[in-house]
């Protein structure tokens, strides 16, 4: 299957914390739409991310980062990408960036 195009993106997550802000297992969805080619199947791929805890004002804050869970899909036309928080300090403020694009095939 020949590819005959890509559409990129970049996803980012803020989120400031705060108290019962950020429960742990609370997903955090983001979405894009895109117009495939003529005739092209879609595909989502995810193709990196990152994330870190940071101070209210955004600046980095040195603290071990926990866990989180990124998935990218398709959904009517868009680029879904959705990140869960797990860690268990969930009040702190995170930055999370994720990288995904969809490729266009024939």
């Amino acid at each position: 299957m020949p590819l005959v195009g890509s559409f990129p993106h970049t996803f980012t997550f803020t989120e400031l914390g705060g108290t019962n802000n950020l429960l742990p297992g609370r997903p955090l969805e983001q979405s894009v739409p895109f117009t495939p080619p003529r005739g092209a199947a879609s595909m989502a791929v995810l193709r990196g991310f990152g994330g870190a805890f940071i101070h209210p004002n955004q600046t980095l804050t040195q603290r071990p980062l926990g866990q989180f869970v990124v998935s990218v899909g398709l959904k009517s036309g868009s680029l879904v990408c959705r990140v869960r928080l797990t860690d268990e300090n969930m009040d702190d403020a995170i930055s999370i960036w994720v990288e995904a694009y969809v490729a266009f095939i024939t």
